[in-house]
């Protein structure tokens, strides 16, 4: 996912808070839906912190949809559920739920800068040059040009720097801090892109340079990908609370790690977290569902594929999604649209979160059905956020950025909220303002 909005002002108790992205001014607020009465008396043992920090190990290959690593992953997310007291879904009877979607596999590629006089020069990988996963392996000599007519006779390779607004679906190159890496799992299937240091692209723009890319075949379009999923039996049956959060991220490309920490290692490890809570509790007010996502930027995501197997197997669902939280100094918010009040406001207020009246456009959306509702826990303040934003889906997206107290609290608070509040019935609310 990409983000783009920005923080703006402070909270006053019972008026919004303004902040502004794209152009145009948000409403932050604070509800006044009295704050929760459960408190959790035991203890668990664990941190988000060690989730966190195992999942971002390079033994995960930054857990790019369908990898080896991504599958390696997943194994470790089951031992947790199994390890956290968790059952397995009797629907599935596994742990697992497969699907099939796109999925990359991490592969080695190669680059050469071309001389008129016809010598190769390999680029080094990882520091002059990086690339995302390609869906066919490529074997060319291209000149670099943001020309339409070249480009269909596959002469040239579209130069983003130039013209961004066309590199759309074509294989493109364009500069970067390549030491930052790139965002290696191809979610679409589309050509992918090529980054490279400004000095190689000044070459490159010189009359008669060429790059020679070598690219080997990286994206399965009809593969299977894997959500992990455990449950928790409740009182009620027919109602069902699922926590969910994407474990999958960006990937690895050569020595280039982007262990995708914050988007979203966080969300997961709370996901975890909250799970070792909730085993402990006496009963549960109705079913609680641990989905750790896969895939979720494919056009066939792990929650769509989750959401359409449980659809009929409860009267209600209410969906909360953990979506990039823990970031030092940064609060979290409960995201949602209108159309999800009735659990924003009950969400929000039990746990002493604002919200905003907002969809970030991630999981959530797979649970917006007749008898589902969903929102999102965030971080509406890092929207936007330039030293956030350059950080998101980089080798830089580390572990050393999140407040693991914060993560630690608000699984707590979360696992409260389901024992208190998880039964409440699925109503509409109309918000005025």
């Amino acid at each position: 996912m990409v983000f783009k909005e920005e923080k703006t002002t402070e909270t006053t108790k019972g008026n919004p808070k303004t902040y502004k992205g794209n152009g145009k001014e948000k409403l932050l607020w604070e509800t006044e839906c009295e704050p929760l009465q459960y408190e959790i008396n035991w203890i668990v043992d664990g941190t988000t912190e060690t989730y966190v920090r195992e999942l971002t190990s390079p033994k995960y290959e930054g857990r790019a949809g369908g990898s080896e690593g991504n599958r390696r992953a997943s194994e470790w997310l089951a031992e947790q559920f199994a390890q956290a007291g968790l059952h397995q879904l009797p629907m599935l009877g596994s742990w697992k739920q497969s699907y099939q979607t796109e999925i990359t596999t991490v592969l080695l590629g190669k680059a050469f800068l071309v001389a008129p006089s016809g010598e190769e020069t390999e680029l080094k990988l990882g520091e002059e040059w990086a690339f995302q996963a390609s869906p066919e392996e490529i074997d060319v000599t291209l000149t670099l040009l943001a020309d339409q007519n070249l480009y269909e006779e596959q002469k040239n390779i579209w130069d983003a720097k130039v013209d961004l607004r066309n590199a759309v679906n074509k294989l493109s190159l364009t500069t970067g801090q390549v030491s930052k890496g790139i965002y290696y799992a191809n979610a679409s299937g589309n050509p992918g892109q090529v980054i490279v240091t400004d000095a190689i692209y000044q070459q490159l723009k010189q009359e008669g340079y060429q790059i020679h890319l070598q690219l080997p075949d990286a994206v399965e379009e009809h593969g299977i990908a894997e959500n992990v999923i455990g449950y928790l039996p409740g009182k009620d049956d027919t109602r069902a609370v699922v926590l969910g959060a994407n474990f999958d991220g960006p990937g690895q490309c050569g020595p280039l790690l982007m262990p995708g920490a914050y988007n979203n290692a966080s969300g997961t490890a709370t996901l975890i977290q909250t799970a070792k809570w909730l085993s402990q509790a006496e009963e549960l007010p109705c079913d609680v569902i641990f989905a750790a996502f896969n895939t979720e930027d494919n056009r066939e995501s792990g929650s769509t594929a989750f959401s359409r197997r449980i659809e009929k197997e409860y009267e209600q669902i209410r969906m909360i999604n953990l979506k990039c939280i823990g970031w030092k100094g940064q609060p979290l918010t409960i995201c949602g649209s209108g159309s999800e009040a009735a659990l924003r406001k009950s969400l929000a207020g039990g746990i002493g979160l604002p919200y905003v009246d907002r969809d970030i456009g991630g999981d959530e959306r797979a649970f917006r059905k007749k008898n589902m509702s969903s929102v999102t826990l965030f971080q509406i303040a890092c929207l936007g956020n330039p030293e956030i934003s350059s950080i998101l889906n980089s080798t830089s997206d580390i572990a050393d950025h999140l407040d693991f107290l914060m993560l630690d609290d608000i699984s707590k608070k979360l696992a409260e909220w389901v024992i208190e509040r998880g039964d409440e019935p699925l109503v509409p609310y109309i918000t005025y303002w």
